[in-house]
């Protein structure tokens, strides 16, 4: 009875463990950009995931840069889609957003805009919780914006 016990507290601590480790999410190392204007505004059309929201305003104040004598920058995130399929043994999570950037400067009369479309995906196979599931979703979104900021950086 006593090593029954032992080895049920064991499964116990194993499960608890990984069940933790699962839930602990990355802290995304995202890169600085800087834009020519002296405002910035983000703005989020239609419906998005509370996560995906908060982490694209800590992305845009901590990491879009502002350094100009004039003009503003408005960044706008748009048509966020998510799907999710199943797969041979398995679920697959597909996450897109459009971004579009528009720079206007009132005393050039001049008006520059950057478009583009970022997605990710991620798959879980074998046999999973519905919080695993969920925290694959959370980490697609967080790729989705280390994407997105990546492809911007490399339009301006």
């Amino acid at each position: 009875m006593k090593n029954s016990f032992i080895i049920l507290v064991f499964f116990l601590l194993v499960n608890c463990s990984t069940s933790n480790a699962i839930v602990e999410t990355s802290n995304p190392q995202f890169e600085s950009m800087t834009f020519d204007a002296v405002t910035k505004n983000l703005i989020f059309e239609g419906d998005f995931p509370k996560h995906f929201t908060n982490l694209s305003n800590q992305w845009f104040d901590n990491k879009v840069k502002i350094n100009g004598f004039e003009g503003n920058m408005i960044f706008t995130l748009k048509n966020y889609s998510e799907q999710s399929s199943k797969i041979s043994d398995g679920r697959k999570i597909n996450i897109d957003v459009e971004f579009q950037v528009v720079l206007e400067k009132s005393s050039l009369s001049q008006k520059k805009i950057i478009k583009g479309k970022v997605n990710s995906f991620s798959t879980l196979t074998g046999n999973f919780s519905l919080s695993e599931f969920d925290q694959l979703i959370i980490e697609t979104q967080t790729d989705l914006i280390l994407r997105l900021s990546r492809d911007l950086k490399s339009k301006i």
